[in-house]
């Protein structure tokens, strides 16, 4: 009987050894996935500090550049660039602002070209809508409407709809 409890011993000996050693290899290998990760960390943020660290750099040149060319140009008769009547400007605005002129210009250009821009797509709107509306007028069904206009069934149906032109075949 003996014999057989040191058989046991032993093979449940053997087992548990066994497992420890599993456990082992994972904790390691946790261990070095964990390691691995920090490094990764570490060298993430290394390199973000370094881009802030150039950017910051740049963001100063451009500032002692903006400066140089601000004290360069001060004998410059300052005269307003012609602003259209469709831009408003703000009181506020352009005294809160202490920009160069030629800076302000090209704002001033880039806006203009955003009015026209808008004022285009306003037009092109249009036109889709009175294009819509001029289809269902000659007979056009709203399927065959969004063919022509390339749009979707159910936009062309809501903005019948809308206009009150819609007629429920139902």
């Amino acid at each position: 009987m003996s014999t057989i409890l040191w058989l046991v011993s032993f093979t449940l000996h053997g087992i548990l050894i066994y497992f420890v050693i599993i456990l082992n290899t994972r904790l390691s290998a946790f261990k070095a996935a964990e390691k691995e990760q920090k490094q990764l960390l570490e060298e993430t943020e290394n390199t973000l500090t370094a881009f802030l660290m150039e950017l910051k750099d740049e963001n100063e040149k451009l500032v002692q550049e903006i400066r140089a060319n601000a004290e360069e140009k001060p004998q410059r008769p300052q005269t307003q660039p012609d602003i259209p009547a469709q831009t408003p400007v703000l009181p506020e605005a352009d005294e809160s602002r202490d920009l160069p002129l030629h800076i302000e210009a090209m704002i001033n250009e880039v806006e203009q070209e955003e009015d026209e821009l808008n004022q285009k797509e306003q037009e092109a709107s249009i036109s889709y809508e009175e294009e819509a509306l001029a289809l269902y007028e000659k007979g056009l069904s709203p399927e065959e409407i969004a063919r022509q206009l390339k749009s979707g069934k159910t936009e062309i149906e809501l903005f019948l709809k809308f206009r009150g032109k819609l007629k429920n075949d139902s």
